[in-house]
């Protein structure tokens, strides 16, 4: 799916949403990650992704992205792989929605996310959003390191220190030469 067919999913659920759920204050919030979260957010230079990760949805719309097979509709693999306190930097996504809140955690969340996949397509979306100059450097670093962030909510130890290993060669590839 490229991004334009993204967006569009999206506002069908939205717009089943609606008739579903009709008016509401309160608008039911849907949290996005991985490639699409990358693309819908313009951080990488990817043209295509194959579905779209939710990480949360509120109960309310689980049964309506259950209908839609590109949507993964609770990834609970990423769990371990999301700072801690990612809730607190949510970035609402500006698509047109009317009944769903569309939201992906910050671009260091993702990143920190991206770092323990370390696949061929991850490393390509971390790369591009340090291309566009998208990373606040010293959240990203308090993010992986901070005991309250990353470590608190790796399953083991293990797989935490593999993030850090992967993220230190990626400090290696985009700025530790320049001490940012």
């Amino acid at each position: 799916m490229r991004r334009d067919d993204l967006v569009d999913t999206l506002l069908a659920i939205d717009e089943e949403a609606s008739l579903v759920l009709g008016d509401s204050r309160t608008k039911p919030a849907v949290i996005i990650v991985g490639g699409a979260a990358f693309m819908l957010r313009d951080l990488t230079r990817r043209s295509v992704t194959h579905d779209v990760d939710v990480l949360q949805a509120a109960q309310a719309v689980r049964q309506i992205l259950a209908a839609y097979p590109v949507v993964n509709g609770y990834v609970a693999s990423f769990a371990d792989q999301t700072p801690y306190n990612f809730e607190d930097r949510l970035v609402s996504l500006e698509i047109g929605a009317r009944t769903i809140k569309y939201m992906t955690p910050s671009t260091e969340d993702l990143v920190v996310m991206k770092l323990y996949a370390e696949r061929p397509n991850d490393v390509q979306d971390i790369d591009a959003a340090a291309e566009r100059g998208a990373i606040d450097w010293q959240l990203l670093d308090r993010l992986v390191y901070d005991p309250d962030e990353s470590k608190a909510s790796a399953l083991s130890e293990r797989r935490y220190q593999e993030m850090v290993g992967s993220y230190e060669r990626f400090c290696e590839r985009w700025r530790c030469e320049s001490d940012v």
